[in-house]
């Protein structure tokens, strides 16, 4: 289908307020909430989704995301060609540094209105048909023991097939003891949001591999020394993975040696462009590659799952997680996060 050359690419933007099933904590905190920022992009007769979920730990907010989509806009970094995502990503980085996530929201939209006006589902359009994705976890949040044993009851009933702990109390391993005791025949995964110590995590790890724990998502904090994210490689007893440490493609390189995987966000790398470049140099770098994500709505699950082939573990539950979803896309079945067939990302606002 053509389009005329010279439409111009619009934009409007506003707060997405998404609200969890349960109250969902962290190391860094706990919350019922996450309010994300919602961009409709508009050109011709087509209209392309996208979504920021900002982060504090990564210097971001809903506040500041807002910010950087009108300093976008007034800039006029668009253009006219949707097809020019590489060109608009290089204009956007080279006018506004970091706020990768209100970039990926820019991005996704771009890369749903191509998918639109094509009439291909994004997968499609990169050459990933006939692909399998990993099986995709669902995470169990920092909480009390009891109600880590309702959680955990329940996702073992709806059929999850891997379970992601969360980590960063001083009962930790109390938390370990009672998921797998309520998901016996369940591997799991533990992501400390860096917090803990080179010599805790070692000795965490001693721990985790006797309670069938695959590995350990991002131990130390984020600006750890890499001295120290080396400690814990050779003495760890498990794979560790960094998230918050390796945000582009260009951190690949300085972790490589200290890490034996990397956790790939959309909301981290700026958009799916950057994600399939630190993918592809995380392989060149022989690291395994988990892709993860934000609290988000199907809107930023269905546009990772559009790549998830490319990886070897998945974290794509945000979705899932929360109670007030206002879009559908990909959908999960039988461990896995399939994308839509609909064109672009796939996704459509859920009708009421």
């Amino acid at each position: 289908m053509s389009v005329e050359s010279k439409t111009k690419l619009e934009f409007s933007f506003e707060l997405l307020k998404l609200r969890t099933r349960h109250p969902f904590g962290i190391s860094y905190g706990s919350s019922s909430d996450s309010i994300n920022v919602l961009l409709k992009m508009r050109f011709a007769e087509f209209e392309g989704f996208g979504e920021a979920s900002p982060a504090s730990y990564h210097s971001e907010s809903p506040a500041t995301v807002m910010t950087v989509l009108e300093e976008i806009r007034q800039k006029d970094l668009l253009g006219d060609d949707p097809f020019a995502i590489e060109e608009i990503c290089r204009r956007m980085d080279k006018a506004i540094a970091g706020n990768y996530s209100a970039k990926s929201a820019v991005e996704m939209a771009l890369q749903d209105l191509c998918g639109k006006i094509i009439g291909k589902p994004l997968y499609q359009i990169l050459g990933l048909s006939g692909l399998d994705a990993p099986i995709t976890d669902f995470t169990i949040g920092i909480d009390n023991l009891e109600v880590l044993e309702r959680k955990t009851k329940e996702a073992v009933a709806e059929g999850f097939k891997v379970l992601k702990v969360k980590q960063g109390t001083n009962y930790d391993r109390e938390i370990i003891t009672c998921i797998a005791k309520h998901a016996a025949d369940l591997p799991l995964r533990v992501d400390a949001n860096g917090a803990w110590t080179p010599k805790q995590a070692v000795e965490m790890s001693k721990f985790l591999a006797e309670h069938n724990v695959q590995f350990i998502e991002q131990p130390l904090p984020k600006h750890a020394h890499l001295e120290e994210w080396r400690f814990v490689k050779e003495h760890s007893s498990l794979p560790v993975f960094a998230d918050e440490s390796c945000c582009r493609s260009n951190d690949v390189a300085r972790l490589a040696s200290v890490v034996d995987g990397v956790v790939v966000k959309l909301a981290k790398t700026g958009g799916i462009s950057e994600a399939i470049r630190l993918i592809h140099t995380a392989r060149a770098h022989n690291l395994k590659i988990m892709f993860g994500c934000m609290l988000e709505s199907s809107i930023g699950i269905s546009a990772a799952a559009q790549i998830a082939s490319l990886v070897d573990y998945l974290d794509l539950d945000g979705a899932m997680l929360l109670s007030n979803d206002p879009f559908e896309g990909a959908v999960y079945s039988d461990g896995k996060m399939l994308p839509s067939e609909l064109p672009g990302l796939g996704v459509r606002e859920r009708k009421s």
